[in-house]
């Protein structure tokens, strides 16, 4: 019975934690949607410190500097140890059965005559054991130089991860920051072109009543078309910046840009 009542209570835990998870993912759902016109995107961003780490931490060239110090590391170990190799000891053992067969001629001059036939067999067995050192002098004296050569690489590879790690952080700060740049373009571009569009409906209104020339027309069109272009230009410069962040950062912002 208590058991019963235990996994009842724990349904309903889990039931209603799976409510409030839910509710706040449908309250939640309107902040995917991004405005460049009206929101702030450093507001809808981690902080830029966070993004910096974020991308150190992620960063396949740091990562890899560090595989590269582990094995200059072992590299010098194995130098240290060198030495042994010049160091050894031999043990030998030996045991059997040895059988010996001896016979001689009886007479000189009949080679098919014998005597003295003789078989005897013996056991022995035989250990011997030897240490020695075989230590070339070169290997001796540039034993030390070989050490500290590892511990260099090892020191190149730390000191290349951190030039890794500043262009890192250097690049996060810049994309950051054409990001942000990026969207007050959108805003100004996005000013300017409801500008150019009354600017050119005034004109149409003028061609058709004759106040304005072809040439002057088409001269404002231009104008027209260039902030268009320039307006859709921020857009993409927005959403490169935005994808190239997510890419450097590891982190998925799950924004959704509403203009495109």
């Amino acid at each position: 019975m208590k058991i019963l009542l235990k996994n009842i209570f724990v349904m309903l835990l889990l039931m209603f934690c799976f409510f409030e998870v839910s509710g706040q993912k449908l309250s939640n759902s309107e902040d995917i949607y991004f405005n460049p016109l009206t929101d702030d995107i450093t507001k809808r961003l981690p902080p830029l410190r966070v993004l910096v780490d974020s991308a150190g931490f992620n960063s396949p060239s740091l990562r890899i500097e560090d595989f590269r110090a582990d094995y200059y590391s072992y590299e010098q170990k194995s130098a240290a140890r060198e030495w042994l190799e010049y160091l050894s000891v031999n043990l030998d053992a030996i045991g059997g059965r040895w059988g010996y067969y001896d016979w001689s001629r009886s007479a000189a001059g009949n080679p098919s005559v014998y005597s003295n036939y003789s078989n005897l067999t013996s056991y022995r067995s035989a250990f011997a054991a030897m240490f020695y050192v075989r230590m070339p002098l070169g290997a001796l004296v540039d034993r030390r130089n070989r050490i500290n050569k590892q511990k260099k690489w090892i020191e190149i590879a730390l000191t290349q991860k951190e030039i890794n790690r500043q262009f890192i952080q250097e690049r996060v700060i810049e994309v950051y920051n054409d990001l942000v740049s990026a969207q007050s373009e959108i805003r100004i571009y996005n000013d300017y072109q409801a500008f150019t569009m009354v600017q050119m409906q005034m004109a149409e209104n003028e061609f058709l009543n004759g106040e304005i020339t072809t040439a002057e027309y088409t001269r404002l069109k231009e104008i027209q078309t260039r902030g268009a272009i320039d307006f859709h230009k921020a857009i993409a410069e927005f959403s490169k910046n935005y994808q190239t962040l997510e890419v450097i950062t590891g982190i998925r912002f799950n924004l959704i840009t509403v203009l495109r």
